[in-house]
């Protein structure tokens, strides 16, 4: 029998995500809507800069995480993940 991993990781992705999209709560539905702790690293994101850039550490279970990678995906949002990162036990 499988079991699922909720054992909490922390996971580092960048974004590019594109100006219509600034409107948009993007950063709030990895929280409710996929269950992850949003740690916001760095971001670049002005009046007329076009794309914002953010560098993000999602903070959950594996399916968590891939739950909000898979959301991020749907928006056709650039992402950028650290390959090393993704079994780090918090």
């Amino acid at each position: 029998m499988m079991t699922t991993d909720t054992r909490p990781i922390a996971h580092n992705v960048r974004l590019r995500i594109p100006e219509e999209l600034h409107s948009e709560p993007i950063i709030s539905q990895l929280t409710s809507q996929c269950g992850v702790t949003v740690n916001i690293v760095s971001a670049t994101l002005g009046v007329n800069a076009g794309s914002g850039w953010f560098h993000l550490t999602l903070k959950g279970n594996m399916a968590q995480i891939k739950t909000a990678i898979a959301y991020l995906n749907d928006l056709d949002i650039e992402i950028w993940e650290d390959q090393g990162d993704g079994n780090t036990a918090l």
